[in-house]
């Protein structure tokens, strides 16, 4: 059984859910990314070509970014091949509309 085929058993409701998750995952790990940079950054300016932690933290932090990217981009995909992104945005450009 696919992965797709498992994520299109849950509703529309979950499934945005779930990319509303994924979504701040993504933030999380973009931000420990920047941290990691800057603190890789800092102990090359302090020591300069003297390998450390900070090194391996910036590359497990970019596995991290790329992970959470990638499962962004398959649910938006999945919500896209269904259906529901469009149908999310209709709905809210309505009630944009009845708000104005």
């Amino acid at each position: 059984m696919s992965a797709n085929a498992v994520s299109y058993r849950k509703t529309q409701f979950e499934r945005i859910q779930a990319v509303i998750a994924a979504a701040k995952d993504y933030a999380e790990a973009r931000e420990a990314f920047a941290v990691a940079s800057k603190g890789l950054a800092r102990s090359r300016r302090q020591n300069p070509g003297n390998p450390d932690q900070y090194a391996d933290e910036l590359d497990e932090a970019a596995d991290s970014v790329g992970k959470a990217q990638a499962r962004v981009a398959d649910l938006v995909a999945e919500l896209v091949a269904d259906g529901s992104l469009e149908i999310l945005s209709e709905s809210i450009a309505c009630e944009t509309k009845r708000l104005s």
